[in-house]
């Protein structure tokens, strides 16, 4: 066995396996496909190797060469189709006549093998090569020209011409391409001089044609992870150490081999196994060592920021103020890594959008866009791939055939200037993503750089949403705080419009007395000026009456809406209820503001509630209204717009329906589900609803007086409030008794 054999085992090995691992897990891209048919006859050509390399015998060693030339043949085609494929380079002639010239060549070659490979001749006193200088083969020779020095070259100038183009991860998968060609092409055409008796023979060659196929495949199925400095730099290590490991054994046993067999006799041979041995056992963990320290010193700064970037994915979640998170994210990972511009966009529950809720950016002239919808085309696909995405990998994927989808994102990402945006998952939630630009060193993300920050992705949703949640929680404590407080008045109107009575009462009196003296003097005899003051102070006294009873009215008002309606269901007649809502809302808003329509009937039949949450009811729905129609005013300030409220009622069968309709704001078709949710608000501020007015509506209506309420609207044209409420049985229209019952009940009662 020869250092050739031991090598063209490393071919077999290492391109078998790439073939095998492309067919299983990457067939999705058709160039994938044709690169793992090339590691397959790449493989096909290490297995006549180790064949031929172990025979003496010639007519063997001719079987197992033609067998190798089909790879031979094949490999430089798969390439060429390959890079063609790749590059998305139209080549249809020139690649239909490489596949013929190929076809033709394989049939020399496996039919009419003395036309191709005529004569061997024994080489390097190891093993049969091939001696073209003996055959002139005709087949031969153009076969070699075509593929080796015509269709290879031109494959080559085709990746440095895209090279000198593209920029980025495709720059960078490029340079995988070109180390890989040079370095197996280079031990290609090597294998190719003894053919013309140049007998510059060495291992080396052969192990090239085994590493090559490694670093483009690498470059392929992962070129997003790594750069080409890092795959060098791990080819020459791995190159490094095992030529010491294989090359010292046979170094010892070819260089040294008449002084051993001086000394040690027929053992010789156990000198250098047993060097084989020791490096082999220490050639794994001299690699791992080298390899290591080597990507220490080559990902330094980039391991110093990742480590910080994991420390502060966990102390996060500590923080509670969701502004000040937000900020100190894109703060951390700016200045960490070291970016252009950072930016986060959190869901926003009630509109249904991602709004960009902190940044980080250098570039006063750069200006994210600041909502994306839920069903922009960015978020459907975070959601549906939930990983992160690379603007080059998308550049890329945006060229293939059904890449309209990878199309737009790359303008997104473009527009954003992003490098890569990370989503913010919390149970198959998208709760936020990360808008990253490029580092200013020009390096690109790798793959540890995307565990990370996967890491850090995942950490910020679920401090998020813990900020989101503390948020929440505040408001609904102040809420509710506040709520207590109208409750706790609600108490004391009682015994404030009681005390107010008294007063008013008092003072009515007084104006009352006052008022008769005024018209008993008025009456005799006086001067003109005094009856002049006397009839003043009388008009005086009689607004001070008239204001009295108003303030005594508004009392009693007030104290009617603020009881808890304890006094049971009764006939509550529409227009008397629609008066009392209306009286108390007048004190909230100004009614002069728009013009209110009643359409309906004053014999409308009762209906069976409580009054005072009845009032409550109609008081929200009509303030409601209000603001709707203020908000559109102030906000699209339409020319002749008039805000106007239509209130009717109709009875339908047991039921009246009462119809509150305005030309208001409206609301969005998503936000209409999510109305009559607790402290669910779309008005513009905090300040302006507390999100409770409809649910207290619901509950008013439907859960306790068995009625109805719809709601519809168009956005930016109005809204209308349907209430159906059971109309009140009034006595004598109840159900009558039977007779036989009645003439039993009379009986017993007589």
């Amino acid at each position: 066995m020869s250092i050739f054999t031991v090598f063209s085992f490393f071919v077999f090995v290492t391109n078998a396996s790439l073939a095998i691992f492309i067919f299983l897990k990457n067939r999705r891209k058709k160039y994938n496909v044709i690169w793992g048919s090339l590691c397959f006859f790449a493989a096909l050509w290490g297995y006549a190797g180790i064949n031929f390399s172990t025979t003496l015998s010639p007519q063997k060693a001719l079987y197992w060469w033609k067998i190798g030339y089909v790879g031979v043949i094949l490999t430089p085609l798969l390439y060429f189709h390959f890079i063609t494929e790749y590059l998305k380079i139209e080549r249809k002639v020139l690649l239909c006549t490489a596949y013929g010239l190929a076809a033709f060549y394989l049939t020399i070659d496996l039919l009419y093998t003395d036309l191709f490979l005529s004569d061997l001749r024994f080489a390097f006193n190891q093993f049969y090569w091939g001696d073209w200088l003996k055959s002139k083969s005709l087949y031969y020779i153009t076969f070699y020209i075509f593929f080796y020095w015509v269709l290879l070259p031109y494959s080559f100038v085709l990746l440095l011409k895209k090279y000198r183009r593209v920029k980025g991860n495709q720059k960078n998968q490029l340079k995988y391409f070109i180390v890989g060609s040079i370095v197996g092409w280079f031990g290609a055409e090597c294998m190719f001089l003894p053919d013309f008796r140049l007998d510059f023979f060495h291992p080396l060659p052969n192990l090239f044609v085994a590493i090559y196929p490694a670093i483009m495949t690498y470059a392929i199925i992962r070129y997003r992870l790594m750069d080409i400095t890092m795959a060098f730099t791990r080819t020459s290590i791995f190159l490094f150490v095992y030529s010491l490991v294989l090359g010292i054994p046979f170094a010892i046993g070819f260089g040294l081999q008449e002084k051993l067999i001086a000394l040690f006799a027929g053992l010789w041979w156990v000198v250098p196994l047993v060097f084989s041995t020791i490096l082999a056992t220490g050639g794994p963990f001299i690699y791992m060592y080298l390899q290591k320290s080597t990507e220490d010193q080559i990902y330094k700064n980039q391991r110093q920021y990742q480590n910080t970037l994991r420390k502060a994915s966990l102390g996060m979640g500590r923080i509670k103020d969701l502004k000040r998170l937000l900020s100190l994210i894109v703060h951390v990972v700016t200045r960490t890594v070291r970016i252009d511009h950072c930016s986060i966009y959190v869901f926003h529950e009630s509109s249904g959008q991602y709004v960009l809720k902190a940044k980080k950016d250098k570039s006063v002239e750069r200006v994210a866009e600041s909502v994306f919808t839920k069903d922009s085309q960015l978020v459907k696909y975070l959601e549906k791939v939930k990983e992160p995405i690379l603007y080059e990998e998308v550049l890329q994927r945006s060229g293939e055939t059904g890449g309209r989808i990878f199309g737009y994102l790359a303008k997104t990402m473009r527009d954003l200037e992003a490098a890569l945006i990370l989503p913010s998952f919390v149970e198959q939630r998208l709760i936020a993503f990360l808008v990253l630009g490029a580092k200013r060193n020009k390096e690109l993300y790798n793959h540890e750089d995307l565990v990370v920050f996967s890491i850090l992705a995942n950490q910020s949703g679920l401090a998020i949403e813990n900020a989101q949640f503390y948020d929440d929680m505040k408001k609904t404590h102040a809420q509710l705080f506040k709520a207590e407080k109208m409750a706790t008045i609600g108490t004391m109107a009682d015994g404030l419009s009681h005390q107010m009575n008294n007063r008013l009462h008092a003072m009515g009196f007084i104006a009352g007395d006052a008022l008769d003296s005024v018209r008993l003097k008025r009456d005799q005899d006086k001067p003109t000026d005094t009856r002049k003051f006397l009839d003043e102070l009388e008009h005086s006294l009689k607004r001070i009456e008239d204001n009295v009873k108003r303030g005594g009215e508004i009392a009693e008002g007030l104290l009617r809406y603020t009881r808890k309606g304890a006094e049971g269901f009764s006939p509550v007649h529409f227009n008397k209820l629609l008066d009392a809502s209306l009286e108390m809302i007048q004190f909230k808003i100004n009614m002069r503001n728009l013009d209110l329509i009643k359409d309906f009937k004053d014999d409308l039949p009762p209906v069976k509630g409580n009054f005072t949450q009845l009032q409550e009811a109609f008081f929200n729905m009509i303030d409601n209204a209000y603001d709707a129609m203020m908000q559109r005013r102030d906000e699209l300030k339409e020319p002749g717009y008039r805000p106007k409220l239509i209130i009717s009622a109709a009875k339908k069968g047991k039921n009246l329906e009462i119809l509150i309709k305005d030309n208001g704001m409206g609301v969005k078709e998503e936000n209409i589900t999510k109305l009559f949710t607790p402290f669910f608000t779309t008005k513009l501020s905090s300040k302006k609803g507390t999100g409770l007015g409809l649910y207290v509506i619901r509950q008013i209506i439907e859960e306790n007086h068995n009625g109805r309420v719809k709601f519809t609207s168009v956005y930016l044209e109005g809204s209308q409030t349907s209430i159906i409420l059971p109309v009140a049985e009034l006595s004598g229209q109840g159900k009558k008794e039977k007779p036989e019952i009645l003439l039993k009940n009379v009986k017993k009662f007589l």
